[in-house]
């Protein structure tokens, strides 16, 4: 982990109090690249330590509509560790709480409801296929990450492949349409290469480091970042 040379400017704007703890909006980008490219969307002090305790951080470019479900998963983790639980436990049953209130969403129900549930959710899902960043046999998506977390895995966030998430289709890798189009090359070369490294045999835990490695790298020396996604794309396809 990392320590920004000015961690002030990494908070944006103050919204408020939720249950105790101030909440902040971040440049979550600058968090990627100066302090931990693992923080994604919003957390506090109990997951990520360089987030000062009473504070909750989160990423200005999520939805605003979203950040409910944000706060109130927060809220469930500490008070699930104050009668006990682990924060692993804690962070299980907070998760399944939120995801049976992501599907009483009217929405949510429509598409869960009908008869071909999987394609209307995939024709929601996608965006925009990145061609730049696509080929004849892996195909890059802009989504929306919304509903991947209200349909499938409230756990989501950036990024994901076909490898990890059996929700995904076979050859597709998915990138969140709020991240700012300068940071998306980075979760891109991140998939990837966790892509690949997957296909060879590797765990997600260690394709995952591995990849997380790479984006560091190119994070601080950007140069040559084009080139490289091109060279993980011709290693997925082979």
């Amino acid at each position: 982990m990392k320590t920004p040379e000015n961690a002030k400017d990494i908070r944006i704007k103050n919204i408020g109090e939720h249950d105790g703890l101030s909440v902040w909006l971040v440049d979550g980008e600058r968090v990627r690249k100066d302090i931990d490219e693992n923080f994604v969307q919003y957390d506090y002090h109990a997951r990520f330590r360089f987030i000062p305790a009473g504070e909750v951080w989160i990423d200005q470019e999520t939805n605003e509509d979203e950040r409910k479900y944000f706060l109130e998963n927060i809220s469930r983790e500490r008070r699930f560790m104050s009668e006990g639980m682990t924060l692993e436990e804690a962070v299980e049953k907070a998760d399944a709480l939120e995801k049976r209130e992501r599907r009483e969403d009217p929405r949510v129900k429509n598409i869960l409801h009908a008869h071909h549930a999987r394609k209307l959710a995939l024709e929601k899902i996608r965006k925009e296929k990145l061609d730049e960043y696509s080929s004849d046999t892996i195909r890059v998506y802009l989504v929306y990450g919304e509903f991947v977390r209200d349909i499938y895995l409230v756990e989501y966030a950036e990024g994901g492949h076909d490898l990890v998430y059996s929700f995904i289709p076979k050859g597709e890798v998915w990138i969140e349409e709020v991240l700012h189009p300068s940071e998306r090359k980075f979760i891109v070369l991140h998939e990837l290469h966790e892509r690949f490294l997957m296909s060879q045999g590797k765990d997600y835990p260690h394709a995952h480091k591995g990849a997380t490695i790479i984006e560091d790298h190119f994070r601080e020396n950007p140069e040559g970042l084009a080139a490289r996604i091109q060279e993980e794309l011709l290693k997925n396809n082979s």
